[in-house]
């Protein structure tokens, strides 16, 4: 079900009203509710799921046991290996093919795989949850009901955000308790409502013009290799943070706070920042069980180089089992390696100077906006070789045909509201204020404008959330 659905929208009322009414049982409504949601879709693997659910749940009651510690490493084996054997098998069968081994029964195996739906994120769950019992920054948790219903919060299940035990057992605790009000709903359906402008006017929109040029094939100019990158950095951030916004107002109107996932991101002059700002929860989930795991920066430069292109190759191989993902993320390692070197030139002084001007700063965010843009070709690409293709035509390209073509203004405007995004993200209570002291008839001629825009951009071809495919 998608969330902007009619059969959601039904789901989630029929929900929410019991939700409201019967406050103790609101945990139960939501495990069952989470139950139906994977249920439904065809990918779902419900067995499955549940089935890993009871195992990690099982395996941190004996590794909290004196002398049962070691069942924490059988745990995490089972997770990588549940995701490798769906995510990453046919990666490897193929690249064992290209080198001229080919594994009896390889291709049935092949054409039978199905990658079932959230496996990416549910996997980082579960992972996350051992490795913080194991280091005491959460408490175990003695409700199966509970760890059930943390894992599978329907909301944010599909494509995060990625949230940790810390954060949701001790909302979900005292969940029955809590006393929930209307401006909850209002405020949870402002931040819906927005996810739904972001997916249904811009995403939506989007989607065939991207597909269009990544179409093109060899045939592509330099000219319409940048506009495809410009149309899919806006395509992606529209798309994947839409679900974010969805996924936190609903949160809202169940009384759950999500984690914070994207701030504004093209407004980055770093790659360092970029990633503070962009799929936030990867981010920092990346950095404290791989990065920091591997040793981080404390064991000198060298090693802070290298650990810094591992977690950043292994980030790029989470969201796709092909070598343009794998490519992707040695990029954005390789950035994140320069940029941490050139950090040793601020100490002289007038350098530092220079760094933190408004031009200096304006000028880093344009030219990172590119570099960003260039590595969403290596991202989308269907293979390797095409996106180099695309590459070498980016660099030919003239700076006039880009210019003077109509989806480059196109991606101006986008660009002008990410940039509006920002601020009024940043301005949210204010701008929320003044819009209640309009007059309430204007304000509902406004709800009705808009009720009527998104019926009419509803009423088109429906694409899957991209990273829904993660």
């Amino acid at each position: 079900m998608f969330f902007y659905s009619p059969n959601f929208i039904v789901f989630f009322i029929v929900l929410l009203i019991p939700f409201y009414l019967f406050p103790k049982q609101r945990i139960y409504w939501l495990a069952a509710a989470n139950a139906i949601f994977y249920t439904v879709h065809p990918e779902g693997f419900i067995i499955l799921f549940f089935t890993m659910c009871l195992l990690t749940f099982s395996i941190v009651k004996l590794m909290c046991r004196p002398g049962w510690r070691w069942t924490f490493w059988v745990g995490i084996a089972a997770n990588i290996l549940n995701l490798a054997l769906f995510k990453y098998s046919l990666f490897a069968l193929s690249n064992l093919k290209l080198i001229g081994i080919t594994l009896p029964g390889a291709d049935h195996f092949a054409s039978t795989i199905v990658l079932p739906l959230g496996i990416s994120f549910y996997t980082f769950e579960f992972i996350s949850y051992l490795v913080d019992v194991r280091r005491s920054q959460t408490r175990q948790e003695h409700s199966f009901l509970q760890f059930w219903v943390f894992v599978s919060m329907f909301p944010h299940l599909i494509a995060g955000p990625i949230m940790r035990g810390s954060e949701l057992f001790p909302q979900l605790g005292d969940l029955n308790k809590r006393s929930l009000s209307w401006s909850q709903i209002k405020y949870g359906s402002y931040l819906f409502i927005v996810g739904l402008m972001k997916k249904l006017v811009i995403a939506d929109q989007l989607s065939p013009l991207v597909e269009a040029y990544f179409n093109k094939g060899y045939s592509i100019n330099g000219t319409d290799s940048w506009i495809a990158g410009y149309l899919f950095s806006f395509f992606i951030y529209a798309d994947f943070s839409s679900y974010t916004d969805m996924a936190m107002g609903l949160g809202v109107m169940l009384g759950v706070k999500f984690a914070e996932n994207f701030k504004s991101p093209y407004l980055s002059g770093d790659p360092s920042e970029f990633w503070r700002r962009w799929h936030m929860t990867l981010s920092r989930w990346i950095r404290d069980y791989i990065y920091i795991s591997l040793g981080g920066n404390r064991k000198g430069s060298f090693r802070t180089i290298v650990n810094l292109m591992i977690t950043m190759v292994i980030s790029g191989l989470w969201h796709g089992a092909m070598w343009t993902f794998v490519v992707w993320g040695g990029i954005h390692g390789l950035m994140l390696i320069i940029h941490r070197l050139t950090l040793g030139i601020n100490k002289y002084s007038r350098i530092a100077i220079i760094r933190k001007s408004r031009i200096y700063r304006l000028v880093a965010i344009i030219i990172f906006f590119h570099l960003v843009t260039w590595t969403w070709i290596l991202f989308h690409a269907n293979s390797l070789h095409m996106a180099i293709f695309m590459t070498s035509k980016m660099l030919q390209a003239n700076v006039v045909d880009i210019a003077t073509h109509p989806y480059f203004w196109l991606a101006v405007g986008l660009y002008g509201l990410h940039v509006m995004e920002y601020f009024m993200r940043k301005n949210e209570q204010t701008i929320g204020r003044a819009w209640y002291r309009i007059p309430f008839p204007l304000r509902g001629a406004g709800y009705v404008l808009l009720l009527l825009a998104l019926m009419y951009f509803a009423k088109g071809e429906e694409y899957a959330f991209i990273y829904f495919q993660f």
